[in-house]
């Protein structure tokens, strides 16, 4: 074979460098708002999507990729020699699994291996990366992202229940939702549901909670670490800070909850994801 290809979907988060520097196929899912059709990371970025969220009075809907639109990438893969490697967002919350699945059934190759990352946005890219950067085989790509699963964290904080509760994707959290006034949960996605960690008052209570959970559950062990934010820099760019003075961080990223999860998740959320290092 000639190598290893690393298929994602655009709701990992991933940024257009890593993608590039790693040689990753992103297949990207849909956004629609109102009557404007878009490509995720295609014809709409975070910045764009985030604006339009806060001055239309619209809710904006996803939709995973054709079936067919993976099996282009992964015959190509397959036709230059290549095993594959397709890791997508948690099935239970998008069809975009189900999708690569049945893409992979069309392409009937046993050189393809389709996983349910089980998490969301960089939770996921985590997962990607870390298969990336160890392909030199398909199971040392697999290893090496089950290792990062295994020891996966990830913990948000919404602005507004609105958008999980419209979309109808917040689980045990639904009933949080609407006359909570100030109530801002730590939540978490654990095998692929949104579960409640802990309820507090105000954002800055749950923020400094939310700290305090991650380097509960880190301690002194080292960690690849993302700061997540949906249109909330400053107040992203300032817990990336207390991270890194924090814990022992073997690397940081700092970027966009992106249209696909933003447009269940609302604006204003803040989050981190993370594993610890490998060896």
């Amino acid at each position: 074979m000639a190598g290893i290809q690393i298929v994602a979907d655009s709701a990992c988060d991933l940024s257009p460098e890593l993608v590039q520097r790693y040689d990753i196929r992103i297949v990207p899912l849909s956004v629609t708002i109102g009557d404007e059709h878009y490509t995720d990371g295609v014809d709409l970025t975070a910045d764009e999507f985030y604006h339009k969220l806060r001055t239309m009075d619209v809710l904006p809907r996803t939709s995973q990729p054709a079936p067919g639109r993976f099996a282009e990438v992964y015959r190509e893969a397959v036709d230059a020699g290549k095993q594959v490697l397709s890791i997508h967002i948690a099935s239970k919350l998008s069809g975009t699994y189900q999708a690569a699945c049945l893409a992979a059934e069309m392409v009937d190759s046993d050189s393809i291996v389709v996983i349910d990352s089980e998490t969301v946005s960089m939770g996921a890219g985590l997962m990607v990366l870390a298969a990336a950067r160890r392909s030199g085989s398909l199971a040392e790509a697999q290893e090496a992202m089950v290792k990062v699963k295994d020891t996966l964290g990830l913990l948000f904080i919404p602005d507004t229940f609105e958008y999980m509760e419209k979309n109808g994707r917040i689980g045990k959290a639904a009933s949080l939702a609407g006359s909570l006034l100030q109530i801002k949960p730590v939540l978490t996605i654990s095998r692929g549901t949104v579960e409640v960690v802990e309820k507090l008052r105000g954002r800055k209570r749950a923020r400094r909670r939310l700290l305090e959970i991650f380097r509960e559950q880190v301690g002194e062990n080292k960690v690849h670490v993302t700061v997540l934010h949906a249109d909330a820099e400053e107040e992203a760019r300032e817990m990336l800070e207390e991270v890194q003075q924090t814990v022992d961080c073997a690397e940081t990223y700092f970027t966009w909850v992106g249209p696909v999860i933003g447009a269940h998740a609302g604006p204003g959320v803040l989050g981190l994801t993370w594993h610890l290092a490998l060896p």
